[in-house]
């Protein structure tokens, strides 16, 4: 039976999720939550905030929410990008998040964009394993902020 490239490249992603999963399930997966509302990305040196924020409209309310924002005694949040929520919710699609239960994790969050700037959006994977997603604009998109600990 002929194997085509494409199937040879199916084969081989499948072992390294299997891979994957077997590392990280051995090692308690690189999400850990910490208390104080904080979940710990130990792969990537981020902290995320479990919770959300209400719905906002306007840039100037978010500013103000991320200013305020006071989790762990650590002050100095900010919005993820697009390629930090996008490994978010990769590592969420491979490991589970049992030790951090994200609420509406796949709603419309503000987030900063290389393109289109700070924005509302809903990311849209459509095969993780290419990193195929769409960006939904929107008018109003809840806050989940982050910080970096390295």
């Amino acid at each position: 039976m002929k194997t085509t490239h494409f199937t040879q490249i199916c084969r081989i992603m499948v072992v390294c999720f299997s891979l994957l999963q077997i590392h990280t399930v051995a090692n308690g997966g690189s999400l850990k939550n910490i208390g104080n509302g904080i979940c710990l990305d130990q792969e990537k040196g981020l902290m995320w905030q479990i919770d959300k924020s209400k719905r906002y409209s306007d840039i100037e309310d978010v500013k103000v929410y991320g200013n305020k924002l006071n989790l762990g005694n650590y002050t100095d949040w900010r919005l993820p990008t697009t390629m930090e929520s996008l490994e978010l919710r990769g590592i969420i699609s491979i490991q589970g998040n049992n030790d951090c239960q994200f609420p509406k994790l796949e709603s419309r969050y503000w987030l900063v964009d290389k393109k289109r700037g700070t924005v509302p959006v809903k990311l849209e994977l459509e095969c993780f394993c290419r990193g195929d997603f769409n960006l939904v604009l929107g008018n109003k998109g809840y806050v989940r902020m982050v910080r970096d600990i390295k």
